[in-house]
């Protein structure tokens, strides 16, 4: 398993490459709407406070087998908010083509 310093740091470049498409979605394709694009920016930087807050804390820390189950449901939990964060982005440049 990777030190808790290196999965917080590749949370936040995740969420720093989600955050960016967003913005560039936001500021460069003309008709897309500017406030579902400001409600995903929220929901990323939220996703990424969230995601550090757990890397640093986990459950069990005496039991090695709980702290495996406890990064793997982190991980798992990670893949499902990014995405669905994707699957936004998408939305936003499909709603500007339409």
């Amino acid at each position: 398993m990777a030190k808790r310093k290196t999965l917080k740091r590749d949370i936040g470049y995740a969420a720093g490459e989600l955050f960016t498409e967003v913005l560039v979605t936001k500021m460069l394709i003309p008709g897309v709407n500017q406030e579902k694009a400001d409600a995903l920016m929220t929901q990323i930087l939220d996703m990424q406070d969230t995601f550090i807050r757990r890397a640093g804390k986990p459950d069990a820390k005496e039991n090695k087998k709980l702290i495996k189950e406890y990064y793997k449901k982190l991980f798992a939990d990670l893949q499902k908010d990014i995405d669905l964060i994707v699957k936004g982005v998408e939305e936003l440049g499909k709603e500007s083509n339409a």
